[in-house]
């Protein structure tokens, strides 16, 4: 959908799609509660409404880990609004009568049972795909849909092989593993397959129509639709399996070690094969972005990072430890032997020698047992290296006690650089604290440390260019609104490719800091750049309440918001007012506040305990992560009209306040 543009300093909403709760619902939010939703947003002048990804993840939870690029989510289906179930009588009825029953059960949980709603909903859809198979199967307009969505066939397929093989991982199957397209296409023309297949065809259209019409619904109302569009693809997806050729898997992506991981993460998603995509026009992400379009006006390009340079960790590894910036210039075996290294010295820099001793003396009676199976003696020294093909993972499998295993860990980390290639290498993340470098005598070091400058200024100059291309062709393909989600550690490059381009940067207010000055003050948000989101809270935070409460520098926060009095630690319905009004201040073109975060402005939707409205905690596997859902109906919500009036009459001064310059990317304003 074509972005029109700012008119005005804008304010929104933002939510997943599955905590939304009314009266059609089943289980859990659906697109068509997203219709209601935009309509309250009108009344109280919210501009945006911000979903996250509504891919298909299967029965994986996490928005994140999509097994389709293309694919929407069975689970945000309005079963009682599929056209197959027009009648009220006979079969159909019978069905309906099902789906009132079913959600009398469903809708008095107070969170999301993720598996038992989406079972049921699957259950359902299957019983109304049967009523009307014969009339699916000669229908035209599916016919012709599906040869529009040429990216259905795979992904059909896979569901239909992932359910025979009990949802196993592909990798796990007993066949066609690495199908070609001649393999698909013989699956479609077996007649004992193509009714499943055609399933998943049909309920893939009923999806896209029930979200394109809550889209064009919002678009009527002058309610702008983002999206979030995840950059990585699960290992287990359509589009790992059958376009293997643009992925990598002999690398996971992850995050460098910071100060909330000194090992930093590996998310286990393979990265892309950026060489591959180049030669083929980058038709997989062109086809991705023109998918979206259909639905909204702006998205988030999630992780924006990974599009300059992403951490790629090698297969064989558990954390993120030893993982390395990919794309990135390499430290060649010729500069280091042209610095004076000699190759017992580069290997010296680059493999983990430990001594025999120091085994034996941590390991105890397991020495011997993990020495073979672990390590190689170098010639006839009582020193070791690990075994090729020996990584983390190995390790971690290994069984031991906690405090073993981490020596072995430690061990294993423990060098300066890290091999990219035969002859190419990479920085280790923790290299000048390496054994190795500190035996290095002051000339190597100097030696090192130039390589290291040469390394990360010819990289910095790579990151530019690589960002610049990839996302002025993600901006060139749609009229969507860009957005980039650059936290983290980012690298020069980064906002000056976003403010060339005109997309939007993120500021969260409590990480937005002046971090090299004393005390790490946080920056005003009234100073936050034009070209930029300033989300109050996300869903892998706390709201601002819980973080207000329990986390925030109230007083800091307050004299950054221009807050006259001090601050209770009581987020009392009148502070929420006060920082609301503070945060709406913003410089930010657009200002964003997670649906919880307006609850706290009035008691009557107030949780006893903040924390139960977060949506995800990262690192962790919780039956409460990604299960959060609205205690009230949108009927409820939206019949609260002092609510309504309160939002309205704070965004007051927000959309008084004058806009020179029109849209923000015809402002080329610096953070």
């Amino acid at each position: 959908m074509k972005f029109p543009g700012f008119s005005r300093f804008a304010a929104g909403v933002a939510l997943p799609v599955s905590c939304l709760r009314s009266g059609e619902s089943l289980g859990v939010g659906e697109f068509l509660d997203l219709i209601p939703l935009g309509s309250w947003c009108r009344e109280a002048g919210l501009d945006v409404v911000q979903i996250l990804p509504v891919n298909d993840t299967g029965f994986q939870p996490s928005p994140y880990s999509a097994l389709s690029a293309h694919a929407l989510h069975p689970l945000y289906v309005r079963l009682g609004a599929l056209p197959e179930l027009r009648s009220s009588t006979g079969k159909a009825g019978a069905v309906r009568k099902e789906i009132d029953e079913l959600r009398g059960r469903l809708e008095a949980s107070p969170r999301i049972d993720f598996h038992r709603v989406l079972e049921a909903k699957l259950d359902l859809a299957r019983k109304i795909y049967r009523l009307a198979a014969k009339e699916i199967a000669a229908d035209g307009d599916l016919t012709g849909w599906m040869a529009d969505n040429p990216w259905i066939r795979a992904y059909a397929l896979f569901c239909s092989l992932k359910e025979e093989h009990g949802g196993a991982s592909w990798i796990h199957w007993k066949k066609l593993v690495r199908p070609s397209e001649r393999d698909i296409d013989r699956e479609w023309d077996r007649a004992e397959r193509r009714g499943d297949l055609l399933f998943h065809a049909w309920m893939q259209k009923r999806l896209e129509e029930q979200f394109r019409q809550a889209a064009e619904a919002l678009d009527g109302m002058g309610v702008f639709l983002k999206g979030d569009l995840p950059i990585l693809m699960s290992e287990d997806s359509a589009d790992v399996w059958s376009r293997p050729e643009f992925f990598r898997r002999d690398l996971r992506a992850g995050a460098p070690p910071d100060m909330f991981s000194v090992s930093g993460q590996n998310w286990g998603f393979p990265v892309y094969d950026w060489e591959a995509l180049r030669r083929e026009g980058y038709s997989f992400w062109k086809e991705r972005l023109r998918r979206a379009d259909l639905f909204y006006h702006a998205y988030r390009i999630d992780h924006v990072l990974g599009f300059f340079r992403i951490w790629a960790v090698p297969e064989k590894e558990a954390s993120g430890a030893l993982g390395f910036f990919n794309p990135s210039r390499s430290v060649m075996r010729r500069e280091l032997e042209d610095g004076g290294f000699s190759r017992e010295r580069i290997r010296w820099l680059t493999l983990p020698h430990v001594p025999g001793a120091e085994i034996r003396g941590v390991l105890g009676e397991d020495a011997e047992r993990i020495r073979r199976e672990l390590f190689e003696r170098l010639g006839e020294e009582d020193l070791y290296l690990f075994r090729e093909g020996v990584g983390e993972a190995r390790i971690e499998g290994l069984g031991l006690p906690p405090e073993k295993t981490k020596a072995l860990l430690s061990w294993y980390r423990d060098r300066a650089l890290i091999a990219t290639g035969p002859d190419s290498f990479a920085p280790a993340w923790y290299r000048e604290s390496s054994k190795s470098y500190r035996s290095l005598d002051d000339g190597e070091k100097r030696v090192f440390s130039r390589l290291m400058t040469d390394y990360y200024r010819d990289s910095e100059e790579r990151w530019r260019r690589e960002g610049r291309e990839l996302l002025s062709f993600m901006k060139e393909t749609t009229e969507m609104l860009p957005c980039a989600e650059d936290l983290g550690v980012v690298p020069e490059s980064v906002p000056r490719v976003l403010e060339e381009l005109g997309i939007l940067g993120l500021r969260i207010p409590r990480w937005t800091r002046r971090y090299r000055e004393p005390g790490e003050p946080f920056i005003p948000p009234g100073e936050y750049p034009r070209l930029s989101v300033c989300a109050a809270s996300v869903h892998d935070t706390t709201t601002l309440r819980d973080w207000w409460e329990n986390e925030a520098d109230r007083e800091a926060f307050r004299r950054a918001l221009g807050i006259p009095e001090s601050p209770t630690p009581d987020y009392s319905v009148a502070a929420a007012e006060r920082v609301f009004a503070g945060l709406l201040r913003t410089g930010s073109i657009l200002a964003m506040f997670q649906l919880q975060d307006f609850l706290a402005l009035t008691p009557e939707f107030r949780t006893a305990d903040p924390s139960e409205e977060r949506i995800n905690v990262p690192g962790t596997v919780t039956d409460t992560n990604w299960s959060y859902r609205t205690p009230f109906t949108l009927e409820d919500f939206r019949a609260h009209e002092s609510l309504t009036e309160k939002i309205r009459a704070l965004l007051r001064e927000r959309h008084a306040a004058p806009l020179s310059g029109g849209n923000p990317e015809q402002r080329k304003e610096k953070p």
